[in-house]
């Protein structure tokens, strides 16, 4: 009878204290922000409120009853031009003093709430604290604009994907601190700049962080998957322009032709020589070293004025790599009848309403047939040899077009990136063959296994 009550008193002190330790945790999610770097396309907000009402979900089922702070930035901070580069969020989030903690997540993030709050909660939150997946880069890169890689003075910088925080303390003291904040490159890396400038705080490496869920403690990761979105869109209904001039016929378009060029149905090179061997498409437009707006903007009006049926015109650059069955697949995510622009998105003066966003030339910019109409009717080249992908970022804004942005789209060599960035995902784009072999970098990080390897014995 007596170990009958010590059965009894052990069973109902355990409840007590499996509710006691309800009551903290509740609390402290009801001390965290929740900011998920959304987007206002369609395919992008779903995953975005996909998430959201995932972690409402989870911390429904531990039983909370607390008002949980849960934000998508384009919707609650839309008025924010560059709410996706973090930095111009600080003096709005610096309002909300009841947080003791901002946990910045990407609409591709995987997240358990319970294990996010019990790493969360070996730090200090009245401390300066600024945690993530730590990104390092293994050389100077042009992104970054050649910053040391060596030293006390390398900055780390974390993968957003895996989401990041930072404690209210130091988004306190970070809000109006950006002045010169004029071109957004690499919004992971500016914002860790940024910080260790303004407050002498290095990023935390979190171990709970994860690239990949590869064991049970992990409180974030990402999937690593390809978005799959039903059946892949007809090849043919998708156009792709070459940019190309007469005194790369012979290198950079031979890469192209002998890479990623079979693969594309519908593929055309615009060139200012008109060259059969290719063939090229010569355009009544003189070349120019940089810039190219004028050959871009006629290049989109030949399109919409023609009888060409397609869905999607997708412009690059002749040393652009590219992976078209991927890219097939990712646009199966996208409305064509939408007014939909897609590619690495770049940001100028965000963080103010003067800015804008632009997708960056080299990496590949996609159009929907309904974009590029609007496009044509409003945009005009202030020169011949304006930069063509900030030019259609300005009319994407005057015509109210929002810029998606794409992670598997890149302006940059595979060397220009941290390897784990790189690491999770496949990828549909990288840029330039300057001190690379673009046949390694294809078959590496862009062919996949069912095609046959290329030959190459030319270089």
């Amino acid at each position: 009878m007596i170990s009958y009550y010590i059965i009894l008193f052990l069973l109902c002190n355990s409840l007590r204290c499996v509710k006691g330790l309800k009551e903290p945790v509740c609390r402290d999610i009801a001390e965290i922000g929740f900011v998920i770097l959304s987007q206002p396309n369609e395919y992008h907000n779903n995953l975005a409120e996909q998430l959201k009402q995932n972690i409402l979900d989870q911390v429904l089922k531990l039983g909370c009853k607390e008002e949980i702070n849960i934000y998508k930035s384009h919707e609650d901070f839309g008025d924010i031009l560059g709410h996706w580069t973090v930095i111009p969020l600080f003096k709005k989030l610096s309002e909300f003093k009841n947080l003791k903690w901002i946990f910045f997540l990407e609409d591709q993030t995987h997240v358990n709430v319970q294990k996010m709050v019990k790493t969360m909660s070996s730090y200090n939150s009245s401390q300066d604290i600024f945690a993530g997946h730590a990104l390092r880069d293994l050389n100077p890169t042009i992104i970054h604009h050649f910053a040391t890689t060596d030293g006390d003075s390398v900055i780390l910088y974390p993968h957003f994907s895996t989401g990041f925080f930072i404690s209210f303390s130091l988004i306190m003291k970070l809000t109006g601190k950006c002045k010169d904040c004029l071109f957004s490159i690499d919004p992971k890396y500016e914002l860790a700049k940024f910080i260790w400038e303004n407050s002498n705080i290095k990023i935390i490496h979190e171990l709970h962080l994860c690239l990949r869920k590869n064991t049970d403690a992990c409180a974030t990761w990402i999937t690593g998957e390809f978005p799959e979105c039903g059946p892949s869109i007809s090849p043919k209904q998708i156009f792709v322009a070459v940019k190309t001039c007469k005194k790369f016929h012979k290198d950079r378009v031979k890469v192209l032709k002998t890479t990623w060029g079979p693969e594309v149905e519908n593929l055309l090179l615009f060139s200012d020589a008109e060259d059969q061997s290719i063939p090229t498409m010569q355009l009544n437009v003189k070349n120019v070293d940089v810039g190219h707006c004028e050959k871009t903007l006629s290049i989109i009006k030949l399109f919409v004025s023609s009888d060409i049926s397609f869905d999607w015109l997708t412009i690059v650059d002749d040393d652009t790599l590219l992976s078209f069955p991927r890219l097939i697949k990712l646009l199966s995510c996208y409305n064509s009848t939408d007014d939909v622009v897609i590619g690495e998105r770049y940001g100028y003066s965000i963080s103010n309403s003067f800015g804008y966003n632009y997708p960056t030339g080299g990496s590949g910019m996609i159009f929907s047939r309904p974009s590029l109409e609007k496009l044509i009717t409003h945009c005009q080249c202030p020169s011949i040899d304006s930069p063509d992908d900030m030019i259609i970022g300005v009319c994407l804004k005057t015509l109210n077009i929002p810029l998606t942005h794409s992670p598997f789209f890149h302006q940059a060599r595979p060397t220009d990136y941290s390897p784990l960035f790189l690491a999770p995902i496949k990828h549909i784009s990288f840029h330039k063959h300057w001190m690379i072999d673009p046949y390694a970098v294809y078959e590496e990080w862009l062919q996949d296994n069912h095609i046959a390897k290329i030959k190459h014995s030319e270089l």
